[in-house]
């Protein structure tokens, strides 16, 4: 009966924790799908910041495309970054069958950059890169590149479209 008891409060104890990870990742995807739609409705679209570097290279594969957003040689310090690159579509609606490349949403880790500092012990990064697939071979990507000062009292976020042409490689 003592080994019952036990096993109950076991089976017990993993329910809530499975509970709580389940809610906490609900609430990571809440926010993803709320920067999602903040990329869609933003109207201040720049293609570049001077904060920053940020730029998209296309890489040729056998049958499709890899897009690779490169975010590098900060100016200023930026700390707990969070990226979303979403592929733009006609409809400009989120996407719910296909998951758009993320950093710093979804998963339990904060990026930092610090210009002429990588320390990854700190989560400080020379950059970051998204990837996405795609089998169009030109492609427009819209970004959202959040963070926040130092003392982590101040937030900032800033929008991009960039587009890669075959005829030239540009950011509009």
């Amino acid at each position: 009966m003592k080994k019952m008891l036990v096993l109950l409060v076991c089976l017990i104890m993993l329910a809530g924790c499975h509970n709580e990870t389940k809610q906490m990742d609900e609430e990571k995807y809440n926010v993803y799908l709320t920067n999602y739609q903040s990329i869609l409705d933003s109207e201040e679209k720049k293609s570049s910041s001077p904060n920053f570097d940020i730029q998209l290279v296309r890489n040729d594969l056998v049958d499709k495309y890899r897009y690779d957003l490169i975010i590098d040689n900060p100016k200023i310090a930026l700390y707990n970054v969070k990226v979303l690159m979403i592929v733009d579509n006609t409809t400009r609606t989120i996407e719910t069958d296909r998951m758009m490349p993320s950093l710093g949403m979804l998963e339990n880790r904060e990026y930092n950059l610090i210009p002429y500092q990588v320390d990854l012990s700190k989560n400080c990064y020379a950059g970051l890169n998204l990837s996405v697939l795609d089998y169009e071979p030109n492609i427009h990507v819209s970004v959202m590149v959040s963070y926040t000062n130092r003392d982590k009292n101040k937030n900032y976020r800033e929008f991009f479209r960039l587009t890669w042409t075959d005829e030239a490689s540009s950011s509009n």
